[in-house]
């Protein structure tokens, strides 16, 4: 930044040495019988008139000031000060340390590969991906500085049944417990994404659609009875728990902390524009 001022001083102050060495040479010969078009001069070879030269010094001039200005706009600014609901956020769960195929048994995740990124969305339910990878801003409080952000796709299956031993109470309680495996240093807690989370986004928000079918951390009140969890289908609409497979992906939340800065957007691990943490 310090480098930045100083090239943006030395411009500014060439251009008004070179204009005032014009006025000043000026008086010599007649100011009022020139013009900034009819004034040349050789440099190296080549010929210029004092307009071009001119106009290219303030060119490069206004070019300081465009870099100096995006160089300090998000320089170690609060995240929750910078970011808005959909913005990506480079934030980096980890890696899978054991492959496991989808679950068939209540009770159980899996769906993912040993080494590969917890960022990464997983197809579970019939095959289907999700549009988007990585992890997106849900909401943002600037009086708290909290941004809590969201998984943008679905990085495992989880397999809930509806046999009679199987509460849906049970199923939320591991949907919760297991968000804390997407948490690292700039996460103060975790969970898992409930129906009061969707019902705040607009129905063909593509936070809340992924394209694919994801359990919400909720039992229905209606068929409790049928121990059924409450899930997200991919045209947006909440719905009970179908007959048939029954291994759907799960989202974890992450709150970030207070504390957590940026410096400003780059590229994430899959090619997306995101807000890199400091």
């Amino acid at each position: 930044m310090k480098k930045m001022s100083y090239l943006k001083r030395q411009s500014k102050l060439i251009i008004g040495i070179f204009i005032g060495v014009i006025l000043m040479g000026g008086v010599s010969y007649a100011v009022g019988s020139f013009t900034s078009e009819s004034v040349s001069y050789t440099r190296n070879g080549q010929t210029m008139n004092v307009k071009q030269a001119l106009d290219d010094l303030i060119g490069k001039a206004v070019k300081v000031d465009d870099l100096e200005e995006k160089a300090k706009v998000y320089k170690y600014a609060y995240l929750a000060d910078v970011v808005k609901e959909g913005d990506f956020v480079n934030y980096n769960a980890g890696t899978w340390d054991k492959t496991l195929g989808k679950p068939t048994e209540q009770g159980q995740f899996g769906g993912y590969k040993a080494n590969t990124s917890k960022n990464t969305s997983v197809a579970c339910y019939k095959d289907a991906l999700s549009k988007y990878q990585g992890w997106r801003v849900l909401e943002t409080n600037t009086s708290t500085k909290t941004v809590t952000i969201i998984h943008a796709g679905q990085p495992e299956c989880y397999y809930h049944s509806i046999k009679e031993d199987s509460y849906p109470s049970e199923s939320i309680r591991l949907l919760n417990e297991r968000a804390n495996q997407y948490k690292n240093s700039y996460a103060i807690s975790a969970r898992s994404i409930t129906k009061e989370d969707v019902e705040k986004l607009a129905g063909t928000n593509d936070l809340r659609q992924t394209n694919t079918l994801y359990w919400l951390a909720n039992e229905s009140n209606e068929y409790a009875s049928d121990n059924r969890l409450l899930y997200l289908n991919p045209t947006g609409n909440t719905v009970i728990l179908p007959h048939g497979e029954l291994a759907f992906g799960i989202r974890p939340i992450i709150v970030l902390k207070s504390s957590v800065l940026t410096t400003g957007k780059g590229i994430d691990e899959f090619g997306q524009e995101a807000w890199i943490l400091a």
